[in-house]
């Protein structure tokens, strides 16, 4: 059958049907009809924390956002893993603690739970024998089944694209936003794709713990300018597509709103102590007193240019394979986590340097060899071009064609 469907390929509502069946063949949440329930998916890529300051904001608005996140496998960090650097964090919630979560919090973050497309399980154990893990039907109907399993009704997808993602071409990722805006049109979801830039790790940091105290200074209005921009859009397509924003622009300036007033650091911690972090601990986090928090890393060490210029390039790809055999991810699914393992730009794409600057610390605990190290360095391209980052690139949506972005925020 799978062979069938990659010689002779599938429809969009053959491709819908499919992704429907299996989604049916288990458990598919109910919630409240009144309720505008909406999430966000990424397709996975290096520094990715958006899901933090997202959660942290668009609740505040009266939306319901029931999340299952993954764990980290490869150069791809997982938002399990991030959160579960916050001591006492439990990730694994019963059903009726999600729904809790929802009525009293707005918002739960927890893992793949119950009996969600089983079916999925089924077929994918099927197309790795038989060499059909790669048709992006089966790859877009795989995702969107657990995902839409969620009871949404609304629905934003991340959809990265360059050396640190996992769609390869610009082309590919256009062509697997697509694919995945029909399948949740098809199915009634509001369903959006934003094609965003991974050749550059998202922020400063990589590793799980170092990434919660990032995600934690954007939510303070402090973070990096590219997460909070990626978050704003984000926040801005599900405010939009539940109708409490009237435009792009404004949804944008809400979210911001929310970091800038303190709104969102409130409902972040609210979220954390309704999944089992101590108020201790809470004060901690809302004073920046990470290091009363987290674990330290043994050894932390420098990395710094042999000659000025700008830098052209930080490679995503290469740093996030650093950051695994640092122990800060995983090659096997069994493997453990060190989670303040990592690394911490000091500088990124765009910026000048002179020479002798710091352009990023190594956070270890004895597993940086010679040749890992090179790797780190040679992640940074020094030369003349300081243009900098632009993340967000285009807009995909059912029935209409790829938009660049600046002209979407216009339109909308």
């Amino acid at each position: 059958m799978l062979m069938a469907f990659c010689l002779r390929g599938l429809t969009t509502q053959e491709t819908v049907t499919l992704t429907k069946s299996m989604m049916n063949s288990g458990t598919v949440q109910k919630w409240d009809p009144s309720w505008k329930t909406v999430d966000k998916h990424s397709t996975g890529g290096v520094g990715d924390k958006v899901t933090f300051p997202l959660v942290a904001a668009v609740p505040l608005f009266g939306l319901k956002m029931p999340m299952v996140a993954g764990r980290g496998l490869g150069h791809t960090g997982g938002t399990a893993d991030k959160l579960e650097s916050i001591p006492g964090f439990q990730i694994g919630l019963t059903e009726d603690h999600m729904r809790r979560s929802l009525e009293e919090v707005g918002c739960y973050v927890t893992t793949q739970f119950g009996n969600i497309a089983p079916a999925d399980k089924t077929l994918y154990s099927i197309r790795d024998i038989t060499s059909t893990v790669s048709y992006p039907p089966l790859i877009c109907s795989s995702i969107m089944s657990k995902k839409l399993s969620e009871g949404l009704g609304s629905l934003v997808l991340d959809v990265k694209t360059g050396v640190g993602s996992v769609t390869g071409s610009l082309e590919q990722a256009e062509g697997l936003a697509r694919m995945m805006v029909d399948i949740g049109a098809g199915m009634g979801v509001e369903t959006t794709a934003v094609l965003t830039e991974m050749d550059t790790p998202i922020g400063y940091t990589i590793g799980n713990s170092l990434e919660i105290i990032e995600s934690l200074e954007c939510i303070k209005g402090q973070g990096p300018t590219d997460l909070e921009n990626i978050t704003c859009v984000q926040g801005a397509v599900l405010l939009c597509g539940a109708g409490v924003a009237s435009s792009q622009e404004e949804g944008e300036e809400m979210i911001r709103k929310t970091f800038k007033d303190g709104s969102a650091l409130e409902m972040f911690l609210r979220i954390l102590e309704n999944q089992g972090v101590k108020k201790e601990t809470l004060d901690f986090l809302k004073s920046g007193e990470y290091d009363k928090v987290f674990s330290t890393a043994k050894y932390v060490e420098t990395v710094t240019t042999e000659k000025s210029g700008a830098i052209e390039a930080v490679n995503a790809l290469a740093l996030g394979k650093a950051t695994v055999l640092l122990g800060g991810g995983r090659q096997l699914p069994g493997d453990v986590i060190e989670p303040a393992a990592g690394i911490k730009l000091l500088r990124t794409k765009g910026d000048k340097v002179e020479e002798g600057d710091i352009l990023a610390e190594i956070h270890h605990d004895g597993r940086l060899s010679p040749a890992l190290r090179t790797r780190i360095e040679d992640a940074f391209t020094i030369g003349e071009n300081d243009k900098p980052i632009k993340r967000v690139l285009s807009v995909v949506k059912a029935g209409r064609p790829t938009e660049d972005y600046e002209i979407y925020r216009k339109r909308s």
